[in-house]
C-alpha cells in the first residue's frame, strides 16, 4: 500500500491492524514521511477548530436573524421553521464537536499524562569539568533535551556496559523524540528483564502505545500497572476508565 493511501485511511479512521503496523514502520524509517504525517495532523486539527468556530458563529447569526424576522413579520409559520432549522444546525455542531473530540482524544490523553522522567541515576556536577565520561555526556544531553545526542551516547554506552537503566533512558529519549516504536521496544526490554524501572516502563510503554492509537496494548500495560500497585496507580486507573 502506498504512503498517501495510508495517510488518508489514518485520518478517516479506517486503518486495519496490519496497516497500522505498516504506518508505524514508515514513521520510524522515513523522516520525510514522518514530517508530512505530523504536518497533516496539525493541519487537520486547525481545520476542525476553524470549522467548529465557523459553525458556531453561523448558528448564532442564524438565531439572531430568526428573531429579527419573527419580530418584524409576526408570521406564525416562521417559528416552527426556525426551530427546525436551529435543531438541524445544533445537531450538525454536535456531530462536528463529537468527531473532533474523538480524533483529538488520543493526543489529549497523551499530553495530559506524559511527563519527562527525570535523571535519577547519574548526578551531574556542573563544576566538574574533568568528568568527560560517556555516561555524563549521555545524561547531560538527556537533561538538556538533546535527545538525538542522548540516544547516540546511550547506544554507545549500552554496547560497553550492562547497566539496565540505559535501556530505560533510551526508551525515554525515543519517546521524547516521537519514535514510539523504538521507545516501546526499550520499555518492553526493561519489563522482561525485571529491571528496577519495570513499573515506570509499564507506564511509559502504555503512553507510547496510546500515541500510536494502539489502545488494546495500552490498556493491557495499564492493567498490569494497576494490579502491581507500585507506580502511577491513580493515573493508570483514571486513564483506563477513559479508554474503556
Amino acid at each position: 500500500m502506498d504512503k498517501e493511501t495510508l495517510l488518508l485511511k489514518y485520518f478517516d479512521g479506517s486503518l486495519s491492524e496490519e496497516e497500522k503496523v505498516i504506518l508505524n514502520r514508515f514513521l520510524e524509517e522515513d523522516d520525510e514521511f514522518k514530517s508530512q504525517f505530523l504536518l497533516e495532523k496539525d493541519v487537520q486539527a486547525v481545520i476542525r477548530e476553524e470549522n467548529r468556530i465557523g459553525l458556531k458563529k453561523r448558528l448564532q447569526r442564524f438565531e439572531t436573524e430568526s428573531e429579527t424576522v419573527s419580530t418584524s413579520y409576526k408570521r406564525t409559520w416562521w417559528k416552527p421553521l426556525s426551530i427546525a432549522a436551529s435543531i438541524i444546525l445544533l445537531l450538525g455542531a454536535s456531530w462536528l464537536l463529537f468527531n473532533s473530540n474523538v480524533f483529538n482524544g488520543q493526543e489529549q490523553l497523551f499530553a495530559s499524562n506524559y511527563e519527562k522522567y527525570p535523571n535519577t541515576v547519574y548526578t551531574i556536577t556542573r563544576s566538574d569539568v574533568s568528568d568527560d565520561s560517556l555516561e555524563r555526556m549521555a545524561f547531560e544531553a538527556y537533561e538538556t533535551n538533546d535527545y538525538d545526542a542522548a540516544i547516540e551516547y546511550l547506544l554507545d554506552l549500552k554496547e560497553k556496559t550492562r547497566l539496565d537503566y540505559v535501556d530505560f533512558y533510551l526508551g525515554q529519549s525515543y519517546l521524547a523524540n516521537e519514535n514510539y516504536l523504538k521507545a516501546i521496544d526499550r520499555f518492553q526490554e526493561i519489563i522482561e528483564i525485571n529491571s528496577e524501572f519495570k513499573q515506570e516502563a509499564y507506564w511509559y510503554a502504555a503512553l507510547a502505545n496510546l500515541k500510536l492509537d494502539q489502545n488494546k496494548e495500552a490498556k493491557q500495560l495499564l492493567k498490569e500497572l494497576v494490579q502491581n500497585k507500585k507506580y502511577k496507580l491513580k493515573e493508570a486507573s483514571e486513564l483506563l476508565k477513559k479508554l474503556d
